[in-house]
């Protein structure tokens, strides 16, 4: 049965079902010869999505992604053959598709619109770019579920991916811990996005565009909104930002195997000494991220720590990812990073005993317990007045759907209408 219509107008856009893929020959197009790669298409990938913001260009999107400007210029001439990319519409979405093992850039692809999508992609003796039919659809799935055994088994368990529950985990992650701060009895809800690609088995899971948790403390709602020029962030009905300044947590990780103290007996070293941050046990590989905006000002071996990237957020605030397998593509200093942006890979190099993140933070040139830290940071910036009214249809519509989920053993498609697909101008 389908839910009531989930009327998203004046908030972030949702591609209607209607914008289904056709099939279509692609005109011949010039390549754009570059030094020639024989095994990029044997190694596996690894997908980075970015949300396009106003001012953003494609040179400066593939720069702040590691890689380089002599291969950005060859990048965005190949895709100026059949658009210009110069300026990109905020609000859009750009996927940049990445060699796991080297991590060369492969493909790009941009929505021009609705319906057209902007490929550019590594062929053999070079790059060619070409437009067509955008080939997916987006749809919204929700969910109301009862805590039993955890809010990770329970959700995932009622097919909700991985990749949406940890990213309700950041989302409330100032305000609970889904991992032990949940009981039995306790309520979920939530709305997602659900991206249909062609040709594709299953979908891939995007946004999450709201969420609600029913707890013995009170309920507590979060409401996705972005503004026109792509800024977004979660706010409570109220308006008041759920979003810090601040990621609560760096990486995804299966447990914190050693907090910050100012003495502590070295695994290997077999002494007592300072551990002045965090480390996060997690699989090798893991995505790493900044926890905010800033400039790298060390990306490369330092001894003991390994591989590290050291991050200057200014206001003497400084953040160190150590341990790490690999560097970002492209990452080095001098590079802008934004919250969030993955930065390097867990491992274990330097002096470790197995694949974890130490993650630490100093301030005024002295380290503090960044976890301490994190949990002050300041809220993210309040909706603007202009932006008010928008946000006010955007709250109705996600509280109202929310509220109206039913209680289902699997995730349930929420039905759009045509003025929700509408971008304002």
């Amino acid at each position: 049965m389908l839910l009531p219509v989930l009327a998203l107008a004046g908030g972030r856009g949702v591609k209607s079902s209607r914008a289904t893929a056709k099939s279509r020959t692609p005109r011949s197009v010039p390549v754009v010869p570059v030094e020639p790669d024989p095994d990029y298409l044997t190694r596996g990938t690894l997908d980075e999505h970015v949300h396009v913001r106003r001012g953003d260009t494609l040179a400066a999107i593939l720069t702040a992604r590691g890689v380089s400007t002599r291969d950005a210029t060859q990048w965005t001439g190949a895709a100026a053959t059949v658009h210009d990319a110069r300026q990109l519409q905020p609000r859009r979405g750009v996927t940049l598709r990445f060699d796991r093992a080297t991590h060369s850039l492969l493909s790009i692809s941009y929505e021009i619109d609705d319906r057209t999508l902007l490929v550019v992609r590594r062929v053999e003796g070079g790059i060619r770019a070409e437009r067509s039919a955008l080939p997916y659809f987006t749809e919204v799935k929700g969910l109301a579920g009862r805590i039993e055994q955890g809010f990770r088994e329970d959700a995932t368990g009622a097919g909700v991916p991985a990749s949406v529950v940890s990213e309700l985990a950041e989302v409330f992650g100032w305000e609970v811990d889904l991992d032990t701060g949940l009981r039995p009895g306790d309520e979920f809800r939530l709305l997602y996005e659900n991206t249909w690609q062609t040709g594709e088995p299953r979908p891939e899971p995007g946004k999450v565009l709201g969420a609600q948790l029913a707890t013995r403390r009170g309920p507590i709602t979060a409401v996705y909104f972005e503004d026109q020029d792509g800024h977004g962030g979660y706010y409570r009905p109220n308006g008041e930002p759920l979003t810090r300044a601040f990621l609560r947590y760096p990486v995804e990780f299966t447990e914190i195997s050693s907090e910050f103290s100012l003495l502590r007996q070295h695994p290997i070293l077999h002494r007592s000494r300072p551990h002045l941050g965090v480390d996060f046990a997690a699989p090798k590989g893991t995505p790493v991220r900044t926890v905010a905006n800033g400039t790298v000002v060390e990306a490369g071996w330092t001894s003991g720590l390994g591989v590290t990237v050291r991050v200057d957020h200014g206001g003497n605030l400084t953040s160190l990812y150590g341990h790490l397998s690999a560097l970002a593509s492209g990452m080095r200093q001098g590079e802008v990073v934004e919250r969030g942006q993955v930065i390097g890979y867990v491992g274990s190099s330097g002096l470790s005993t197995g694949p974890h993140l130490h993650f630490a933070m100093d301030r005024d040139g002295v380290y503090v317990d960044p976890l301490a830290l994190t949990a002050a940071a300041a809220p993210s910036e309040h909706i603007a007045e202009p932006a008010r009214p928008a946000f006010e249809r955007m709250r109705a519509a996600v509280t109202r759907q929310l509220a109206n989920l039913p209680a289902s053993e699997r995730p349930v498609t929420v039905s759009l209408v045509d003025a929700a697909d509408r971008r304002p101008e």
